[in-house]
């Protein structure tokens, strides 16, 4: 399993691969996971090392990545070693962001993106020459570390997880080499991905000439969601026999019990987010909505704490600071800097209910915030503010949790009902459909599948 997102690196996207690692040997399989060392990445988290199952085989191969000239290069221009500048937002557990950096105007527009907007010359070079993404220099150790893992132990099969790109790029050159078969597995789009705004033409052709070759090269491709897995239908109708839907999930090994409840503050309801913000329209419609839920019943302001957790875009930082002008605002909402996996499951466990944001636009759909999963994992309420497509098919599939349009008026609505009415009481997920163990499972019937054709082809 080639996943550069793995302990220590730190952030959501780790969860996919850990899930299947911890389960996949109840299928029949034993992993063999390549790992980077060194990665520059901004989020860590090496208490997520002891979540690594006793025995698991880690190959890591050793990346080279702009973050290290940044590092180099620092002292040069009198600043420390770090590769990311911490978000005002994340000055402090629990001051709002208000506190720490002018204030604008507020209800501030939020301007759609541009091609490349906010990218500084360097950095607009960087992705230029740093193609297909940062880890660009980890994929030849990758390579020798599948080299490595398979004259140790013949490897029966190839799996490889992005973002980023280059991870695909590692396990196709691998599997051509050794002649081992190979799942490719995309997490989030890459051609089409409606979140990344700083993607010229150039930077879109050489995507999707590459995207079209490791769809043609992998034996197999799994997504993450059933959007996705149709948006490369669409795109790759040639190839529309070797996809296969493969969803996130909660691992309930890793989730923390649910504390008793009781006590002095009943009447006050935590809504807690947890992951990365780094789409500033969904934060500034969420937020206006909180404005709103205040307008109408001011007490509210006393019943009503929502906490951020995680790192967050400059962009967002502004909208933050722009809302949290208004002190009722400012009094319910705070920001919480990135805390390891473990420490954020607490917190959600802790909470009332989860919030999940997602805005509106073409294909925002196909997208479903891994913590959402964490919170049908915990049986944890859920207030959503998503757009029609598969994150809301997942709760209406469960009826599940509070959900709303991303509108300001329909946020408060939806705070509005969170506050009023008593939690579900039962299972969020009876049948564990989205149980990482069940999951695992239909990975490992994919690569028997995978084995028994290898074994057709070999020569009697």
């Amino acid at each position: 399993m080639v996943a550069y997102f793995f302990p220590p690196v730190g952030g959501v996207a780790v969860a996919r691969t850990l899930g299947s690692v911890r389960y996949l040997p109840d299928a029949g399989w034993t992993p063999v996971v390549i790992a980077p060392a060194g990665s520059t990445y901004h989020l860590t988290d090496p208490a997520g090392l002891g979540a690594l199952p006793a025995g698991l085989e880690v190959e890591r191969a050793r990346t080279i990545e702009p973050g290290h000239l940044r590092r180099l290069l620092a002292p040069l221009r009198g600043r420390g070693g770090t590769t990311t500048p911490a978000p005002a937002a994340e000055a402090t557990a629990s001051a709002p962001v208000a506190s720490t950096t002018p204030t604008p105007a507020p209800a501030t527009p939020v301007p759609a993106p541009r091609p490349n907007a906010g990218l500084t010359w360097p950095a607009r070079i960087r992705r230029t020459l740093w193609f297909p993404d940062d880890q660009l220099g980890w994929i030849p150790s990758a390579v020798m570390a599948v080299g490595r893992a398979h004259a140790r132990a013949p490897l029966a099969a190839l799996h490889s997880s992005s973002s980023p790109a280059s991870a695909h790029v590692a396990a196709a050159i691998a599997s051509r080499r050794l002649r081992i078969p190979w799942v490719a597995d995309f997490r989030d789009p890459w051609v089409e991905n409606p979140v990344d705004p700083a993607m010229g033409r150039i930077d879109a052709w050489r995507r999707r000439t590459l995207e079209a070759w490791i769809i043609r090269t992998a034996d197999r491709v799994t997504f993450a969601t059933p959007s996705l897995h149709d948006a490369y239908v669409r795109r790759y109708p040639e190839r529309a026999d070797r996809f296969s839907v493969i969803e996130n999930g909660y691992d309930r090994a890793e989730l923390p019990p649910l504390p008793a409840r009781g006590g002095a503050d009943d009447d006050v309801r935590r809504l807690v987010y947890a992951g990365s913000l780094y789409r500033p329209a969904e934060l500034a419609t969420f937020l206006d909505g909180v404005a709103a839920v205040l307008d109408r019943r001011p007490e509210v302001a006393d019943r009503l704490r929502v906490e951020f957790i995680g790192s967050a875009t400059d962009a967002c930082k502004a909208v933050a600071v722009s809302r949290l002008a208004r002190a009722d605002v400012a009094s319910v909402v705070t920001f919480t800097p990135f805390l390891p996996r473990a420490e954020a499951l607490r917190r959600l466990a802790d909470a009332d209910a989860a919030l999940t944001l997602l805005g509106p636009g073409p294909g925002m759909a196909q997208f479903i915030g891994a913590k959402l999963y964490d919170a049908i994992g915990l049986d944890r309420p859920v207030v959503a503010m998503l757009p029609p497509g598969d994150a809301r098919d997942v709760l209406a599939g469960l009826d599940w949790g509070i959900v709303c349009d991303p509108e300001p008026g329909s946020v408060a609505d939806a705070l509005e009902r969170f506050l009023d009415t008593p939690p579900q009481d039962r299972p969020a997920d009876p049948d564990g459909r989205y149980d990482r163990a069940m999951l695992a499972r239909r990975l490992g019937g994919l690569l028997d599948e995978l084995r028994a054709a290898a074994a057709d082809r070999m020569p009697a």
